[in-house]
C-alpha cells in the first residue's frame, strides 16, 4: 500500500511539474507570438503601402514617357507600351476605394483615383488626336496630362513622406516593446531553467536506468538486431508496463520480419511495374511534344505581323501597314481566353479591324458604320460575342452582292436591356432558316468562317452567363429574302457578377 502511495505521489509529482513548465512555456510563446505578429502586421501595412505608392508613381512617369514617346516618333512600340501600362493604372484607379471618408490618407488616395481617371482621358484623347493629325488637339491634351501627373506625383510624394514618418515612429515602438519582450524572456528562461535543474534532480535518479536499458534494446533493434534479452523491471510502476510492452514488441517483430520481407519483394515488384508504366507515359508526353513543336505558334504569327507592319511603314507603305496592323490586331483578339469579359468597345474595335480588312480585300462592294451609345461602351460583356454575327452577315448575306453591301452595327439601351443590332441589306433568309437557327436540330451549327464561334455558340454562351433559358430573351432574327437581315442581341446591363456556366 505504502509502494502504491509512493507511485501515486511520483506520478502526480511529475504531471505537476511538467504541467506547470508547458503552461509557462506556452504563456510566454503565445505573448511573443501575438506581440511580434501585432508589430510585423503593423509594419508590413506601412511598407504594402508604400511599395504600392512607389509603384504607382512609377507607372504614372511610364505613361508621360510612352505617351511623349508615342507623340514624337508614333512609334508603334510606344503604343503598345502605352496601352500596356494604361490598362494596369486603369486596374489600380478601379481598386482606390471611393468611399467618403475623413481619413487623411484615404482623402488624398480618393482624390489620386479621380485624377488619374482623368489623366487617362486625356492622354487617350491626345493619342487620338496624334492619330488624326490635330497637332494643336494633341498638344493641348498632352499638357493637361502631364500637369494632372505632376499633381499626381505631388500627391503621391506627400503621401510617401507620411508614410515614411509614420513608419518611423511605429518602428520605434516596435523596438521598445520588443526589448521589453526580450527582458520578459530572458527573466523566464533563467526562471524555467533553475526550476528544470531542480525537478531533473528530483527524479531522473529514480527512471534513467530502466530508460537507459529500453533505449539501447530499442538501439540494437534498428541496427537490426532482434535477438535481444528481455528488459527485466523489478519496480511496478509504468516503467514495467513499458519494459513488458517492449518485450512483446520485440518478440512480435521478430516473429513477422521474415513475412514483412516477403511483402517488400511484392512491392519492390510493384514499384518496377509502376516505374514501367511512369517511362511509357513520359515516352508518351514527348511524343505530343515533338507533334506540338510542328504547329504553328500563334504568338510568333501574331508578332510577325506585326514586324511587317512596323517594316510597311517605315518604307512608306502606309496603306499596307495599316492593312497588316488590323489583321495583327483582329489575330491578337482572337487569342484572348473566352471566359474574360471585355468592353463593348472592345468588341467593337475588333468588329472595325475585322470590317477594315473586308473592305480593303473587296473594296466599295461593302459599307460599313457604326452607331455606338456612349453610356454603354464602357459595360463588360462575354468576348467575341458581335464579330461572329457581323461575319455570318458578311459570308450569308453579302457575298454574292457585287456592289452596294451595307452593314450597320448598331448599340444602345433600353429598358436596362443593351441591344445589339447587326443589320445588313443582303440575300436574306426564310422563315424557316431562321427558326432552326433560333432552335437548332441534331448536331448542326452555324459556324464562324474565320473564328470558328458561329451564331448558335454566341446564343449558349449569352444563355449559360446571365442565367437565360428562353432563346428570345437572348436574341431576335428579324430577315427577309432577298431584302437582307437583322440580329439583336439583348445583353442584361450590369450582370457582370452572373458567371454561370460561363466559357462553356
Amino acid at each position: 500500500m505504502k509502494e502504491l502511495f509512493s507511485l501515486s505521489s511520483f506520478r502526480s509529482k511529475m504531471i505537476l511539474a511538467f504541467l506547470v513548465i508547458t503552461a509557462v512555456f506556452g504563456a510566454a510563446n503565445i505573448y511573443s507570438y501575438i506581440n511580434g505578429k501585432k508589430g510585423l502586421e503593423r509594419f508590413s501595412h506601412i511598407i504594402d503601402e508604400y511599395v504600392y505608392l512607389n509603384e504607382l508613381g512609377e507607372d504614372i512617369i511610364a505613361l508621360e514617357t510612352e505617351v511623349e514617346k508615342y507623340l514624337s516618333s508614333k512609334s508603334s512600340t510606344a503604343l503598345l507600351n502605352y496601352y500596356n501600362i494604361h490598362s494596369k493604372l486603369s486596374e489600380k484607379s478601379q481598386g482606390i476605394s471611393r468611399v467618403n471618408s475623413y481619413n487623411e490618407y484615404d482623402i488624398m488616395m480618393k482624390d489620386i483615383g479621380f485624377m488619374i481617371d482623368e489623366m487617362l482621358k486625356e492622354s487617350d484623347e491626345a493619342i487620338n488626336a496624334k492619330r488624326g493629325r490635330s497637332s494643336s488637339e494633341y498638344n493641348n491634351h498632352f499638357v493637361r496630362t502631364y500637369k494632372i501627373s505632376g499633381y499626381i506625383k505631388f500627391y503621391i510624394n506627400n503621401l510617401l513622406n507620411n508614410k515614411l514618418k509614420t513608419g518611423s515612429i511605429e518602428y520605434e515602438e516596435i523596438s521598445t516593446n520588443q526589448e521589453r519582450v526580450n527582458v520578459f524572456n530572458i527573466i523566464f528562461i533563467v526562471v524555467v531553467i533553475v526550476f528544470s535543474i531542480v525537478t531533473a534532480v528530483l527524479f531522473t535518479y529514480k527512471i534513467t536506468r530502466p530508460i537507459i536499458d529500453l533505449s539501447n534494446a530499442a538501439e540494437q533493434i534498428s541496427e537490426g538486431n532482434y535477438d535481444i534479452e528481455h528488459i527485466n523491471v523489478e519496480t511496478h510502476d509504468e516503467l514495467r508496463t513499458l519494459a513488458t510492452g517492449f518485450n512483446n514488441m520485440a518478440d512480435s517483430i521478430k516473429l513477422h520480419i521474415e513475412g514483412i520481407k516477403t511483402q517488400a519483394e511484392t512491392e519492390k515488384r510493384l514499384k518496377e511495374q509502376e516505374m514501367q508504366n511512369l517511362k511509357m507515359k513520359n515516352l508518351l508526353k514527348d511524343a505530343e511534344l515533338k507533334s506540338l513543336q510542328s504547329q504553328i505558334n500563334p504568338h510568333f504569327l501574331f508578332n510577325t505581323l506585326n514586324a511587317a507592319s512596323q517594316l510597311s511603314a517605315m518604307e512608306g507603305a502606309d496603306r499596307s501597314s495599316e492593312f497588316i496592323l488590323k489583321a495583327a490586331e483582329l489575330f491578337r483578339y482572337s487569342l484572348r481566353k473566352l471566359e474574360e469579359p471585355v468592353t463593348i468597345m472592345d468588341e467593337v474595335n475588333n468588329v472595325s479591324a475585322y470590317m477594315y480588312i473586308l473592305k480593303t480585300r473587296f473594296g466599295d462592294r461593302i459599307s460599313y458604320s457604326v452607331d455606338v451609345d456612349e453610356s454603354v461602351k464602357d459595360e463588360k460583356i462575354p468576348c467575341t460575342i458581335i464579330q461572329p454575327i457581323v461575319e455570318n452577315a458578311y459570308i450569308h448575306g453579302l457575298e454574292e452582292i457585287e456592289e452596294h453591301g451595307e452593314i450597320l452595327l448598331k448599340v444602345k439601351e433600353h429598358k436596362e436591356i443593351i441591344e445589339i443590332t447587326v443589320k445588313d441589306n443582303g440575300a436574306g433568309m426564310e422563315k424557316e432558316k431562321v427558326m432552326e437557327i433560333l432552335n437548332p436540330s441534331g448536331n448542326k451549327s452555324s459556324s464562324g468562317h474565320v473564328t470558328g464561334i458561329g451564331t448558335r455558340n454566341v446564343i449558349d454562351r449569352l444563355k449559360l452567363f446571365y442565367g437565360i433559358s428562353n432563346t428570345e430573351d437572348i436574341i431576335h432574327i428579324e430577315s427577309k429574302k432577298g431584302v437582307g437581315t437583322s440580329v439583336t442581341l439583348k445583353i442584361p446591363k450590369g450582370n457582370l457578377t452572373n458567371l454561370k456556366g460561363y466559357g462553356v
